[in-house]
């Protein structure tokens, strides 16, 4: 009979101890928390504390706007503009004068790059620069980028890599005059989504799958990615560059899958499989409704190929969990 403690201590494993009578739950609740399973008060002090500054921070922002907006009669354009800049100042300052090594100065400095947009967009609606959006989002992410490198805050480098991906899309449009999915839009969307892919991988290797920004621009980058290859099956016909967007929705999750078994990340390779599955679904859609012209039955279809990719795929999920449990 094999030893029912070998293998890592999984929380599951110990639930199933406890549920056998093995563990009493004095113990059950000891061993989550060896094993981070089971917050304690100080995690749980921790969590609110950062979430709740963040979303102090976010408020405050949304609170100023609001404020010029709610009294725009009241103030004149150029004391519209100077409270913005005031409320930009005073911020920045704030977080120098708290201090960039902790989170509440850090805060209070993103506080301070927020408010640059709603900044610009007072001075070309004030004085009418004729700037299109993009040219706002640019230097607004610019702004950004120089704020996080000043105070070294994750929050800062994920609002202004978020910025950026906005921008992109709105230089499509009003530069370019075209849309992410016909080219040549579709060419600086495929390679915008490459890159956030490409630096989300890089990020999650060196720093582990806890890096935030690491885990927004993979997602970002996922989502453009499945975004891409869906519409390339889905789309009648196969306009110029659709191949490509197809070939490299494909690739993005076969690299996740061997990155993630190479480093040991089973949630990487995990989200490469939905990239995968998720494809398959959107052709089998295709293939059914769309060739096959198949209407109620085609559901009945449907519901079967999606039990057949359920259970094939929770069988592998399984099989590869448990390889990595005995490697472990």
């Amino acid at each position: 009979m094999s030893d029912p403690l070998a293998g890592p201590p999984l929380a599951v494993r110990l639930h199933a101890l406890a549920a056998a009578g093995v563990l009493e739950p004095a113990a059950l609740e000891r061993g989550l928390e060896l094993i981070g399973r089971k917050p304690t008060a100080d995690a749980w002090y921790r969590f609110a504390r950062f979430h709740l500054i963040i979303l102090g921070t976010v408020l405050v922002v949304a609170g100023a706007i609001f404020f010029v907006a709610a009294n725009w009669d009241v103030f004149s354009p150029q004391t519209r503009i100077g409270l913005a800049a005031a409320a930009m100042a005073a911020a920045t300052l704030a977080g120098g004068w708290i201090g960039l090594d902790r989170l509440s100065g850090r805060a209070a400095a993103l506080a301070g790059g927020l408010l640059f947009g709603p900044l610009l967009a007072l001075v070309g609606q004030v004085y009418q620069t004729g700037a299109d959006a993009f040219e706002l989002f640019l230097a607004w992410s610019a702004v950004l980028a120089g704020y996080a490198l000043a105070t070294r805050f994750v929050g800062a480098w994920i609002t202004a890599l978020l910025l950026a991906v906005v921008t992109t899309y709105l230089w499509i449009g009003q530069a370019l005059g075209s849309h992410p999915f016909a080219t040549p839009g579709l060419w600086v969307s495929l390679a915008g989504g490459a890159a956030l892919t490409a630096l989300g991988l890089h990020r999650r290797a060196g720093r582990g799958a806890s890096d935030a920004i690491g885990a927004v621009a993979l997602g970002l980058g996922w989502c453009i990615g499945f975004a891409h290859g869906a519409t390339a099956i889905g789309i009648d016909g196969w306009p110029s560059g659709q191949p490509l967007a197809l070939l490299l929705a494909l690739a993005q999750p076969v690299v996740m899958l061997q990155l993630g078994r190479r480093i040991g990340d089973f949630g990487l390779e995990r989200l490469g499989v939905a990239a995968l599955f998720g494809l398959l679904t959107v052709a089998e859609g295709k293939l059914v409704f769309d060739v096959l012209n198949a209407k109620v039955g085609g559901l009945l279809i449907m519901g079967l190929l999606l039990s057949v990719q359920g259970y094939v795929g929770g069988e592998w999920f399984r099989a590869r969990r448990s390889r990595g449990e005995d490697a472990a």
